[in-house]
């Protein structure tokens, strides 16, 4: 069993939280990261597409009105750049994890031990 120099315990969480790891470190610091990006990364695709849906709806119910037109214009245009900076966001951290070796979904901390 390796002990690690710098130990945090909540009496709340059980035990064994986190202390299935080998040297690599604790799991779940890892899965607590990488869920907290897919989550983040899963919110704002869906808030991307809820305002292109509203910009969408914005602009069929206008009625030629030039001011709503181009609000509406505006959410959309916003909205697919917020969709394209979603995705690069993905490709970046995917091309980076690759290109260093790091798994998204099983991230590993290194971790101290006691020698």
């Amino acid at each position: 069993m390796t002990k690690y120099l710098a130990q945090i315990t909540n009496p709340v969480l059980p035990t064994t939280l986190g202390s299935g790891g080998s040297e690599a470190g604790p799991p779940a610091i890892g899965s607590l990261i990488s869920g907290l990006v897919g989550v983040l990364l899963i919110v704002s695709f869906l808030g991307a597409l809820l305002f292109l849906i509203l910009g969408g709806f914005d602009w069929i119910t206008s009625g030629g009105d030039k001011a709503k037109l181009e609000s509406s214009r505006d959410k959309i245009t916003n909205a697919l750049v917020g969709l394209v900076i979603v995705g690069a966001a993905w490709a970046l951290m995917t091309v980076v994890g690759n290109f260093l070796g790091i798994q998204f979904p099983n991230l590993q901390f290194p971790t101290l031990v006691q020698q």
